[in-house]
């Protein structure tokens, strides 16, 4: 049992970079306390809210930036990271310190570094900074799908190693991949009519006084995901007997489109019930207040997961530091969707509410998705030689033309070592192939 403890322990550190671990744990409480507050302010009606909003995110930021360039010197590794104490006077210390000279940069920038006094406007703080964050979450969440595509594929992947490679009966493998077919065509079906059937109450008129427009937007949705269902079940399909063309049957082709589209769904899903969110004339809401700002930190999270996989190989990063780097970036990430509610600096709230920031958030999202599958799905089948290859790199041409070196020398066609590397290079290079840096 603690066996299996302590490996738990070990996924959990591994996968989201220490940040639960003793020699992290007061970061990361100071970084949860952080999101906290700038959600707090982004409900509470207190004058400059909007600004302090700013000024607390971007002020945090800096400091685990800096933070960042420390932990880059592995000597300070045991005063900031000593894994026998979660809080020491150390960690505290060199925390307090570089808050400080945080809350002194940014004072000074915020004091003297207005539009109206720089020769540069838009260099301005009250310009520069809201925009920045603005891009910075609209940014990562229409370039998300591409974080998750390699958790989708990975899923897919051991899925079909384990159901159709290990089946020998070619029949068997046919039958199989149809089996899932039919299934990843069923479950969204599904999904689609009991979401209609569940929620038709939630959208409906409670009063004779009450809008019909939600009503009408629901069943708008319900239509329009429908629409894109058959187009991507046609895609799927058409996928599919493409790779038993290949003589490839699989099942890796329809999970994966299976997790794209319970993606899809949620982003979807999302997009209506914030709508409907955005129309209520309810009052104040404490427990949805609550909720937000649950599913803000909720949110921070997944970000901090999927952005760590992709900047873990610069060499400015280790496993001590990384975690600096991802609290600084999801802090600002959620400033932007702050800053496009309440507003900050020059920039006024774009939205009323964060209904109406989710809606606009969530159909881009969405549509993004479509469209990657569209293309990917046929990419990463023909990468992984599930249906008939098309198109090839110039790096996969110089590995076939030295697989099949190796092909005729194993099968004693040509003597080995007969053709050098270089007589290779020479001829790939004449027809005017090569690696490309």
């Amino acid at each position: 049992m603690k066996e299996k403890i302590t490996d738990f322990k070990k996924k959990i550190s591994k996968t989201f970079y220490k940040v639960f671990e003793p020699s992290h744990i007061f970061y990361t409480l100071i970084f949860l306390i952080s999101l906290s507050i700038i959600a707090i302010l982004s409900f509470i009606q207190i004058q400059n809210a909007e600004n302090i909003a700013l000024f607390f995110s971007t002020t945090i930021s800096l400091t685990f930036l800096m933070l960042t360039f420390l932990g880059i010197f592995r000597n300070l590794n045991n005063t900031l990271f000593s894994p026998e104490k979660r809080i020491s006077s150390k960690k505290v210390s060199y925390f307090l310190l570089f808050a400080l000279i945080s809350v002194v940069l940014i004072s000074l920038y915020f004091i003297y570094g207005t539009s109206s006094q720089l020769p540069v406007q838009f260099l301005g703080w009250d310009i520069l900074l809201p925009t920045i964050y603005v891009i910075m979450f609209f940014g990562w969440n229409l370039i998300q799908i591409f974080f998750l595509k390699t958790i989708f594929e990975n899923l897919a992947e051991k899925a079909n190693f384990k159901v159709i490679k290990s089946e020998v009966n070619s029949k068997k493998k046919k039958f199989i991949s149809n089996i899932f077919l039919i299934i990843s065509i069923l479950i969204p079906a599904i999904i689609q009519l009991g979401t209609f059937s569940g929620f038709l109450d939630y959208f409906t008129p409670q009063s004779p006084g009450d809008s019909l427009t939600p009503l009408f937007w629901f069943y708008g949705w319900n239509i329009f995901m429908v629409i894109i269902m058959l187009i991507l079940f046609w895609r799927l399909i058409y996928l599919h007997f493409q790779s038993l063309k290949n003589e490839t049957p699989n099942i890796f082709s329809s999970m994966f489109f299976l997790f794209v589209w319970l993606l899809i769904w949620y982003r979807s899903f999302s997009f209506i019930y914030s709508f409907r969110t955005a129309v209520q004339t309810h009052g104040f809401d404490i427990i949805r207040i609550f909720m937000d700002v649950f599913l803000m930190i909720a949110t921070a999270i997944l970000v901090l997961r999927g952005l760590g996989g992709k900047i873990y190989k610069l060499k400015i990063f280790n496993d001590n530091n990384l975690p600096f780097f991802l609290f600084a970036f999801t802090i600002l990430y959620v400033e932007g969707q702050v800053v496009m509610i309440i507003g900050g600096g020059y920039l006024s709230g774009i939205y009323s509410n964060r209904a109406q920031v989710n809606m606009v958030n969530n159909f881009l999202v969405l549509m993004i998705t479509v469209f990657f599958y569209w293309y990917y799905a046929k990419y990463i089948l023909e990468k992984k030689n599930l249906i008939l290859k098309i198109n090839y790199k110039q790096e996969e041409v110089i590995q076939i033309v030295k697989d099949f070196k190796e092909y005729l020398e194993e099968r004693g066609i040509l003597e080995k070592d007969k053709i050098s590397d270089n007589e290779i290079n020479d001829f790939l290079w004449n027809k005017r192939i090569q690696k490309t840096d």
